[in-house]
């Protein structure tokens, strides 16, 4: 299916059939991803494919695209950013269940309500994000002025060795 991704699931019923979900969300809802944005976002490309893994485990594997306005912390000016996430979740319906999926899988742990999609979607967003946004080496742009620090370091003085004091009484006996 295709369009706007539904914003509660059943991710069992869906892994059971196999299906598969393509469209976007809107990025203006996920007021946690917003809250550390330097200009609101547009829309966030989704794939999920639903299915049960050979051990018969319900799972979801997603790929979420979004491009995202933060400030570079090396400039302070606005850098613009492809976020491009993917993730494997297991569902699961305990804290045990989870202790057993294969390293590979993200565990949710689904009780007997929808699952919210778009929480799930903002969730693997957030942890795209860099941890220190930054401009690509040489691109950052400074203010009118700016004049980079290029003074020579000082060369080291030459220290005096701690145990030269011990040199000179081995040599003295």
């Amino acid at each position: 299916m295709s369009g706007t991704i539904p914003a509660h699931i059943e991710p069992r019923r869906l892994a059971d059939r196999g299906i598969a979900l393509k469209g976007t969300v809107s990025a203006a809802r996920m007021t946690r991803l917003s809250a550390l944005l330097d200009a609101p976002a547009g829309e966030v490309q989704v794939e999920l494919n639903f299915n049960r893994d050979e051990q018969g485990i319900s799972a979801m594997h997603g790929h979420y695209q979004l491009e995202v306005a933060l400030i570079c912390q090396r400039c302070l000016e606005r850098v613009v950013l492809e976020l491009d996430a993917e993730c494997d979740v297991g569902f699961v319906a305990s804290d045990e269940a989870a202790k057993n999926l294969p390293r590979h899988y993200e565990p949710v742990i689904l009780d007997d309500e929808a699952l919210d999609l778009h929480e799930l979607i903002e969730d693997e967003l957030l942890l795209a994000l860099p941890a220190v946004p930054m401009h690509p080496m040489g691109t950052c742009q400074h203010p009118p002025g700016y004049q980079p620090d290029e003074a020579e370091p000082e060369e080291e003085a030459e220290k005096p060795n701690p145990f030269s004091v011990l040199a000179k009484l081995k040599r003295d006996t």
